[in-house]
This record gives C-alpha cells, structure tokens and sequence, in this order.
C-alpha cells in the first residue's frame, strides 16, 4: 500500500516510499511452518489426531496461527516510510492511523546502522538527529538503510539552504520573536528617552533574552548588537 497522493501539499514529491523490511515477516511465518510441521508430524507418526477432539483443537490452533501472520502481513502493508521533498513521515495502522512527520529543514543529522545480517539482506536501522524538542528518532528494520539516508541529508541540505529553506527560516524567526517578546516584562521607558533609542534598547534586551534561552548563538547576539548600535550612530546624519 503506497502513500496517498492526496495527504501530500501542493507541489510536494515523493522521493522515498518503502516498508519495514520484509525480513520482519520472517518470525510469524518460522511460527507457523513450526506449528504446522509439528502438526503433521503428530498426525502421521503419532496417531494424536486421530480423535475427533484432537483434530478440531489442531485445526483451531492452525487457524489461529495463520490468522496472526495475516495480520502481520496486513500490518506491514500499512507501515509506510515516506521521504518528500519537504519532510519525512512514518505512518502505520490498518484501522487507526497513526503519523509521525519531521520537516527536512529540522533535521541535523542522519545516523545509519547495519548489522552483517543487514548487510546480506540490504536492512539496516537510521537514527535521525533534529533539532526538535523530542530529539532523536530512531526507525527499524529500513531496506536500503544508505539510500534512505543520502536522500535525507540531501533533501536537509536543499530545505536548509534553498529558497524553502529561507522561507522556514523566515517564519521560525517570526515565532521566535513572538515566543519570546518580553515586552510585558519590562519596565516603562523613561520619557527622556529618544523613539529610536528605545526601540533599539528593547530590540537588544529581546536579543539577548533570545541568547540566555539558547535561541540564538553568542555570535549571532554580538552581530546583531553591533548591527543596531550602528543603525543609532546614524541618527543624527539621518
């Protein structure tokens, strides 16, 4: 079962779209063959279904049995890893479905582990490190572990750096500023004070604000100090 089209925004491609490995059907299906190879060993050679009780509690457990790898299976079909061109979502469930999505533009690293047996049948584990609050993600079971994971670092870099990119910087720079306005916390200006003097005082009051709540870097305060002291010894020729 394919990711639907109709769940993705206006202009966002599909670049990756996969399920768990299938080597994670393998232990309900070993469950099974066991099952039912100790079934027939019980009937040919034991004579232990030969009683109308014993067959019908064997047939029932059989049932049951490929009843649960059914479910297995349908399960699987409905697991999809997804990677646009703008996030990565991982949604799963038959009945109730469940979504888990990171923008690219969030996500810093991608980390890939593969065991030897991963190796041989190309399955591996990815650790996706984002500069969220919920931190890193880990997935399971991914095929093609390398694949997924270049196409994430590089769909990072491109909403990182390009015209998307921006417009996410953009917009996170104007939550910021919201999240973190203090102006209710501060004091009133004194009426001496010239108009863009204030305005300069609280916009560096708000910066360094930002600082403390590791919102920005100290770097990125200092240049943004020296930015507006500039723009204030520019009054008087303006």
């Amino acid at each position: 079962m394919k990711y639907p089209k109709s769940s993705l925004s206006k202009d966002e491609t599909i670049v990756f779209d996969v399920h768990h490995h299938a080597l994670v059907l393998a232990k309900p299906a070993v469950i099974l063959i066991v099952y039912a190879a100790v079934w027939f060993v019980l009937m040919i050679y034991v004579g232990f279904f030969r009683t109308d009780w014993a067959l019908l509690a064997g047939i029932i457990l059989f049932i049951v049995a490929a009843s649960y790898i059914a479910w297995e299976i349908l399960s699987w079909t409905h697991m999809n890893l997804v990677l646009t061109d703008r996030r990565f979502i991982y949604q799963s469930g038959v009945f109730t479905r469940h979504s888990r999505e990171i923008p690219l533009s969030k996500i810093n690293d991608v980390t890939m582990l593969q065991m030897v047996l991963g190796r041989l049948f190309g399955m591996g584990d990815i650790i996706i490190d984002s500069g969220s609050d919920s931190g890193q993600w880990a997935i399971f079971d991914v095929p093609r572990p390398g694949n997924l994971k270049l196409s994430m670092l590089e769909g990072a870099h491109a909403a990182q750096n390009g015209p998307a990119g921006d417009r996410e910087l953009a917009l996170e720079a104007a939550r910021t500023v919201s999240r973190e306005q203090p102006t209710l916390e501060l004091p009133p200006l004194p009426p001496e004070r010239p108009p863009l003097y204030s305005e300069i005082v609280d916009q560096i009051e708000r910066l360094d604000a930002m600082r403390e709540r590791g919102v920005i870097s100290g770097g990125e305060f200092d240049e943004a100090k020296q930015g507006l002291l500039a723009r204030l010894n520019r009054e008087p020729e303006e």
